[in-house]
């Protein structure tokens, strides 16, 4: 057991993205300023998606909130109808009875 859990410890450690990597401009030659530029552009670009997928999913949660919220209400409402069939039936029975 204790295995699976250090194995299970080890993947999420992998696993996790780490984003260790920062544009630096290491010269003034066009080739090395292209490169910088290209590379602040590609980490903008990441940061408006994350931004973009973290929109998305708190749209998502909520919705997911909703959708919990209306399903308790129907199973509430199908409680208490098998609770008065119930009543109803135990009545039927005493009556028989």
């Amino acid at each position: 057991m204790k295995c699976f859990l250090y194995l299970f410890i080890i993947l999420i450690f992998m696993s996790h993205d780490i984003k260790a990597h920062q544009c630096i401009l290491s010269g003034t030659t066009a080739k090395e300023i292209t490169i910088y530029n290209t590379c602040l552009a590609n980490s903008k670009k990441e940061n408006y998606n994350s931004s973009l997928n973290e929109s998305i999913l708190k749209v998502k949660l909520e919705k997911l909130k909703k959708e919990n919220m209306d399903l308790k209400k129907k199973l509430l409402k199908l409680k208490i109808k098998f609770d008065n069939f119930k009543f109803i039936l135990d009545s039927y029975v005493s009556e028989i009875n």
